[in-house]
């Protein structure tokens, strides 16, 4: 075969009727010649020429060589449902494999390309739509396919027979001997006069054998029915439950960690040997290995091995841990940079952090040393020490920071952790601009703070890198004290809160945050530079350049305060799902505030659009957006890039 891309040499191999060492037939050529095209017009490729050449090499043998012209893809360039009434065009589109045709965004997908083994699926897909919005009785035939005089655009036409729709009369269960109807009916998602809903069945079913699992009834299954009744246009609903026995766990066996120690794995389970089986134990147990970040897949599988007893394996694939990188880089904030990197994050397999990192750059110079043990002793305390120099050179000023933070954790439950660190940092502020107001004129020469920060966070993010369910809901701490040595008598406190809520469709998950804070000088001090809050850029509000959705100088340079207060509002979308890239549309709202003005609703507001990547080297953002309130001539448009922690 000479000139296939689409297609591979094994799959036309599939549909050649040739063989090799056999008198050749040219009736079997072409046979295999249609057999080709064929396979090509179910791929779209409706203009592809295939060609047989025979080549005489020797003793009266010959070489068959197909050339292949492949030519242009048809594509899909229209969706109708015929009989479609109730639901908008545009909901049932988006459920689907196959999508119109759209011109830029089809350059980056597959939107427009006809596949055909997703046909019957998408009729399924169609269907789900339709039954959990109560129409049980409606009825999706395979599409008609039409395509045009000269082969290049569908037009898929699927057949649509609506019904009407039903409610949700009764709910029984069946079988319950462990749990009485009044307990099971304390978390019941469907409710008797709703509209049937059919993936709120299988939701009552996943809380059912939930609930069951927290008992250790394993095995437990909740078999549901549909009972409609055409002439009322209700339909009783039941749960015949199967409860099983009660499960214990007799072994946790754990493979794949060629490195990693079995303590640092076996800290994060929620369950143990010899406790009865935990269903939300287990699905806990999975999302805390995978938040270590060690593991590229991770499996817990119960394995029953007689009556009443299982074992549990743990089942890991590894990953690289390490990395030594020297590289480039670019942010609003510190424009091009240098940098270099030196970072393992299981060290010796015992789940230790060890990082030095440096960084040259035109706005920011760097240079950390970081060491983190998150079990001390294996216990719920986690130990981190920080040096750090830096200089920032800011619109209006310079900045220089030297230090050391010694910080200690403390797991107080599952969700609920806690943070003390103690801080000693000496500052110098200098190349202060005429243009800034008194109180950075004020703080120009040396100073140094020591004192402490802490904080205390609930957080429930299924996976931290990438959450698609779960809050983070806390608040943060800072004081300084000259009783400690220092010259800095602050404090700030910050509350922060954010939700990740996924969507019934498409993978779409909405995400919401907010974020006061509020800090002052006390016994004669003022608030420090260094601890101002800079409200504006890619870690606060989006749309703006760094720290102008606050307060400015007079030649609009950024000059910071000591209140901030921001909303963000987040809908993230799947772009390429297997190389963990996400689109993100949002919309900010926040204000920084100087020490001259109260905090108040009057807030900034900015919209735009952001890609995220979960990329080798780590966290990539990259967002454009902006302003939609204020001056005409202050609503330009912002592009902001960074590599680092996830927002």
């Amino acid at each position: 075969f000479d000139g296939n891309e689409e297609l591979s040499d094994d799959k036309l191999s599939e549909k050649n009727t040739i063989k090799n060492q056999v008198f050749l037939d040219k009736e079997q050529v072409k046979v295999s010649v249609e057999n080709f095209r064929q396979l090509y017009h179910e791929k779209g490729f409706y203009h592809a020429q295939i060609i047989p050449i025979t080549d005489m090499v020797e003793n009266n043998q010959v070489r068959l060589t197909f050339y292949i012209e492949e030519g242009s893809q048809a594509h899909i360039r229209t969706i109708e449902f015929e009989g479609r009434n109730v639901i908008q065009k545009k909901e049932l589109t988006s459920f689907m494999a196959n999508r119109e045709y759209s011109w830029p965004w089809s350059i980056f997908s597959d939107a427009g390309i006809l596949h055909r083994d997703e046909l019957p699926n998408d009729v399924e897909r169609i269907k789900e739509v339709y039954l959990n919005k109560g129409y049980l009785d409606v009825q999706v035939g395979m599409p008609r396919m039409d395509l045009d005089e000269k082969k290049e655009w569908f037009t898929l036409v699927f057949p649509i027979v609506e019904g009407e729709p039903y409610v949700v009369s009764q709910v029984q269960y069946t079988g319950n001997t462990l749990f009485s109807e009044a307990e099971l009916r304390e978390g019941l998602i469907i409710e008797p006069g709703e509209v049937f809903q059919r993936a709120k069945i299988r939701d009552e079913v996943t809380r059912l054998t939930d609930l069951y699992g927290s008992r250790g009834y394993a095995f437990a299954e909740a078999n549901p029915s549909v009972e409609p009744d055409p002439p009322t246009r209700s339909t009783r609903i039941g749960f015949s439950i199967e409860e099983g026995e009660m499960v214990r766990i007799r072994d946790i066996r754990i493979t794949g960690n060629n490195k990693t120690r079995d303590n640092v794995i076996r800290r994060e389970l929620r369950v143990d040997e010899r406790d009865m089986i935990d269903s939300p134990g287990i699905k806990r147990s999975f999302e805390r290995l995978n938040n270590l970040n060690f593991f590229e897949t991770v499996e817990i599988l119960p394995k029953q091995i007689a009556p009443g007893e299982v074992d549990l394996d743990v089942k890991i694939k590894e990953k690289p841990t390490g990395s030594f990188s020297i590289g480039g880089g670019f942010s609003t904030l510190d424009q091009f940079t240098l940098i270099a990197d030196i970072t393992e994050g299981n060290l010796f397999g015992r789940g230790y952090l060890a990082r030095i990192r440096g960084q040259v750059g035109g706005r920011r110079t760097l240079g950390t040393i970081t060491f983190r043990n998150p079990a001390i002793f294996d216990t719920l305390t986690s130990g981190q020490a920080d040096l750090f120099s830096s200089r920032t050179n800011y619109l209006t000023y310079f900045e220089r920071k030297q230090g050391a933070n010694l910080t200690f954790g403390r797991g107080f439950s599952e969700f609920l952790t806690g943070t003390f660190t103690l801080v000693a940092e000496k500052i110098r502020i200098t190349n202060v601009d005429s243009n800034a107001n008194s109180l950075i004129k004020d703080q120009e020469g040396s100073q140094s703070t020591t004192g402490f920060r802490a904080s205390l966070f609930r957080d429930s993010r299924d996976y931290y890198l990438d959450p698609r369910r779960g809050t983070r809901i806390g608040v943060r701490a800072s004081f300084g004290t000259d009783a400690l040595g220092g010259t800095n008598n602050f404090y700030s406190v910050a509350f922060d809160a954010m939700k990740f809520t996924p969507l019934p469709f498409w993978d779409l998950r909405h995400s919401i945050r907010g974020r006061l804070g509020y800090g002052e000088g006390f016994n004669g001090s003022q608030f420090p530079i260094p601890e101002f809050f800079y409200v504006g850029g890619i870690n606060t509000v989006r749309g703006f350049k760094y720290g102008r959705a606050g307060p400015v100088t007079s030649s609009n340079d950024p000059e910071g305060g000591n209140k901030q207060l921001i909303f963000n509002n987040d809908l993230i979308f799947p772009v390429l799902p297997e190389a963990k890239l996400n689109g993100v549309l949002f919309f900010d709202y926040g204000k920084g505030f100087s020490q001259d003005s109260k905090l108040s609703l009057d807030l900034r507001m900015a919209a735009g659009m952001e890609v995220r990547w979960i990329s080798p080297f780590g966290p990539l953002r990259a967002a454009f957006g902006r302003p939609i309130d204020g001056p005409k001539q202050d609503r330009k448009w912002v592009f902001e890039f960074s590599v680092g922690s996830v927002f």
